[in-house]
């Protein structure tokens, strides 16, 4: 490749973050398109809740009931001091062509039927129309099927009163809970949200590319060494490593590997040292990391998966060899003291 077009290509990031945005994106809308198909299937195939008077029907099964009638609350369960939050089991009596029924709803679902609510205790007038309700089916705890017994047999004879072995005639085998919505979409939703953390994760990825190539060529620029470099890796180079994505020649070092883009020449670097990323203990990539004679400027380039190797060290060396005498090498305590003391003597315009 011309050294033209070796720079003309480090102006731009790899194609591959746009691949992978087009797969996150590609992942959550597929994943929400089959979430709402789960659920539309679900839906249409609930079954009518109060049929048969909610005897004898199954644990776990989804259903819907059409609501003419809504008692106040009769019991919650829960961690919230507030009785109304959502964050508790909010049971009320639900009534359907004259018999009752129990229910746990939501604030959402409490408030599409707060009109029936309304009418039911008294509080208006005008008969509201049936809200049909969803939910799954659950078994109905002890302490409150004592409640609801209690609630039926208010004002009631004694010969009237039912006892708690009587529930199910009165309210049915199970309770229908409507806080609970049709299909198990907990992998959806995981998978939607490590799609969208990996998108993020791209982007700052890629905004961290774009800011370093953009040093790179500031750099080149600024110092006017564009043409030269474009010469020597037409006709100057010595070496190559990692494929010929690594390149030294008379006078710059360039790495194009993973379309990664580094070029620096070698009189300009004044600390250079191998940098090591861990995870849990473990080495999951290393680079070098090149502090130029400006101060300021420090460039990361050659960065390789997993532990450093062979070829890893002869770049590292040939770097060594190649910058000036009185250039910094290696991580040491030494080497980054004297590196500090010459920013401050730069800063103090000693040098």
């Amino acid at each position: 490749m011309k050294g033209k077009d070796i720079l003309k290509n480090g102006k731009h990031s790899s194609k591959i973050f746009m691949i992978m945005y087009f797969i996150c994106i590609v992942t959550v809308v597929l994943t929400f398109l089959y979430g709402a198909y789960k659920i539309d299937k679900e839906t249409n195939e609930a079954v009518d809740f109060t049929e048969n008077g909610a005897i004898d029907l199954e644990v776990g099964k989804y259903v819907y009931m059409r609501v003419d009638g809504l008692s106040d609350l009769i019991a919650t369960y829960g961690t919230s001091d507030s009785e109304y939050s959502d964050e508790n089991d909010k049971y009320y009596i639900a009534i359907k062509d004259g018999y009752w029924y129990i229910v746990n709803l939501d604030n959402t679902t409490l408030n599409e039927l707060k009109d029936i609510q309304a009418y039911t205790l008294g509080q208006t007038e005008t008969p509201p129309e049936s809200v049909t309700i969803y939910g799954t089916t659950e078994d109905v705890p002890q302490e409150l099927r004592q409640i609801a017994v209690d609630i039926y047999n208010e004002g009631l004879t004694e010969e009237e009163k039912v006892s708690i072995d009587e529930f199910e005639q009165c309210y049915g085998s199970v309770l229908l809970n409507a806080r609970k919505t049709p299909g198990d979409l907990t992998i959806e939703t995981m998978i939607i949200f490590i799609a969208f953390i990996l998108f993020i994760a791209f982007v700052i990825a890629h905004i961290c590319d774009k800011i370093t190539r953009n040093k790179i060529y500031k750099y080149l620029k600024k110092n006017e060494y564009e043409e030269d470099l474009i010469q020597q890796l037409d006709d100057n180079v010595e070496e190559n490593f990692f494929g010929d994505k690594v390149i030294f020649t008379k006078d710059f070092f360039v790495d194009t590997y993973k379309s990664g883009f580094c070029a620096v020449k070698y009189s300009d670097i004044k600390w250079i040292h191998p940098h090591t990323i861990k995870y849990n203990g473990i080495i999951v990539s290393n680079c070098i990391t090149l502090h130029l004679k400006d101060g300021k400027t420090n460039i990361q380039c050659l960065n390789v998966r997993g532990k450093i190797k062979p070829e890893f060290e002869k770049v590292f060396a040939k770097i060594c060899d190649k910058i000036p005498q009185d250039s910094l090498k290696g991580y040491t305590k030494e080497n980054i003291k004297e590196f500090k003391n010459y920013k401050r003597d730069l800063q103090n315009k000693v040098i």
